[in-house]
């Protein structure tokens, strides 16, 4: 199978950071011991598997180790949970624009902000001063600024609260080749 669908990162001012290629997950495919009903059915999951191509504008690097990406339409954040065999290690939380959404290919703008959190729930926010930096420096409308900081306030409540989207992180995977099932359309 061909990692058919196609992520792109963006900066505010639309200049293309990386891009990559991953495998769509079906809709209804469980990955492990993940919450079903915290991965809504308008969630976007993609498995990246370790040694996939990552091409940034500062070179191409090899993924290390496993991932799952998930995206919500809409919502200002998106996780990338990485994967130790089939352990997880930690997951990123990262604050975005509504990411656009097309049949075979997903973009989406990094606001520069992000939350770290580990398997326990533990959690430290990131990359708070080079959102401020960009922010300023990229002149993110009032809208955005907004918008990314209830994200971030979304996203530590419900690391806090043991409740929500984090539900819909397996900590531990059933298999790491997902890319060999039958993934999405």
């Amino acid at each position: 199978m061909q990692q058919d669908f196609l992520v792109e990162s963006r900066s505010y001012n639309q200049v293309l950071r990386g891009s990559w290629r991953t495998y769509k997950l079906d809709e209804g495919l469980r990955l492990g011991n993940e919450e079903v009903s915290e991965t809504a059915s308008d969630a976007l999951r993609f498995w990246l598997p370790a040694g996939t191509p990552m091409h940034w504008a500062t070179g191409t690097r090899s993924l290390r180790n496993n991932c799952l990406q998930i995206f919500w339409p809409q919502r200002w954040y998106m996780l990338s949970a990485f994967y130790n065999n089939r352990m997880l290690m930690h997951t990123y939380a990262m604050v975005i624009q509504p990411a656009t959404i097309q049949l075979d290919r997903l973009s989406y703008t990094d606001l520069d902000l992000s939350v770290l959190v580990k398997p326990n729930l533990s959690y430290e926010v990131l990359t708070q001063a080079e959102f401020e930096q960009m922010a300023d420096l990229f002149q993110y409308s009032e809208e955005v600024r907004i918008g990314a900081l209830m994200a971030l306030r979304t996203l530590t409540s419900t690391v806090q609260h043991s409740i929500g989207i984090f539900a819909s992180v397996p900590s531990e995977l059933r298999q790491t080749d997902f890319n060999l099932a039958h993934c999405g359309d």
